[in-house]
């Protein structure tokens, strides 16, 4: 028991070792394409700092295209401020309409 506890960790640690996780959120926004997808292969795509871009289409325009790169913990935390946002309005409005009869 005590010896297959000794293997697991021995083999956790040679993955950590062979795949490092920075430690330090990087700022997507002072990166290029580059710098990004070579940041990137060091880092899992479910990790908090993994950087995700997002292109869209502006407006008025058929080919030109906006990137927004951030990592996996900043659009989290963008959607769920957007949630509360949208939360918060509903809820300012249920109590006008009530109210005002």
């Amino acid at each position: 028991m005590f010896s297959s506890i000794l293997i697991l960790l021995a083999a956790e640690a040679s993955v950590q070792a062979a795949n490092p996780q920075p430690l330090v959120e990087p700022n997507p926004k002072a990166m290029n394409q580059r710098e990004i997808r070579a940041y990137n292969a060091h880092v899992a795509r479910d990790h908090p700092f993994y950087i995700r871009c997002v292109s869209t289409i502006e407006t008025g325009s058929l080919s030109k295209r906006n990137y927004s790169c951030r990592t996996n913990r900043q659009w989290r935390l963008a959607e769920e401020t957007g949630n509360q946002n949208a939360r918060d309005t509903y809820e300012a409005m249920q109590g006008k309409a009530t109210s005002g009869q």
